[in-house]
């Protein structure tokens, strides 16, 4: 299972389902699909039984935009994030309110992939398809896309 690495219980916003996390900064290193399979073969689990298990879904958080984007307008690596201002996510998601024992929640801020799609982040075929004026980034060490 190579999902909910990084999440509103983090410090910062990372990629939700790292492919690899070996060339993130050393603080940012949180777990990956490439560490996880790693981490089993050297405990000697036969390679051929493995099945991984990653995340068609991301999670919304608020970033000030001084924190989201460098002076070049680029988007920014492990931003911190306000948690009181938990975005909702797509029109499955949970929204605010008291759960089942009357403690109040915050609205969970998820968008399953096809609320990704119905955003305009992705294509129906998964590809990146940010609207005109949304910014994204491609991280080339996890493997992941920002909005």
């Amino acid at each position: 299972m190579v999902y909910d690495i990084w999440g509103a219980w983090s410090t910062a916003v990372g990629p939700n389902a790292p492919l690899d996390d070996t060339c993130a900064p050393s603080g940012y290193q949180a777990g990956s699909a490439f560490s996880a399979i790693q981490a089993w073969t050297s405990a000697h689990f036969p390679a051929h039984q493995i099945i991984l298990g990653t995340a068609a879904y991301g999670y919304s958080f608020h970033v000030p935009r001084s924190e989201a984007l460098t002076s070049a307008g680029n988007i920014v690596a492990y931003p911190p994030f306000n948690a009181s201002l938990q975005p909702t996510g797509d029109k499955w998601d949970d929204g605010p309110g008291l759960d089942q024992c009357g403690v109040q929640q915050r609205a969970g801020g998820i968008f399953e992939f096809w609320g990704l799609v119905d955003a305009k982040f992705l294509n129906a075929n998964g590809t990146v398809a940010a609207a005109n004026g949304i910014k994204y980034r491609y991280d080339n060490c996890s493997h992941t896309v920002s909005f």
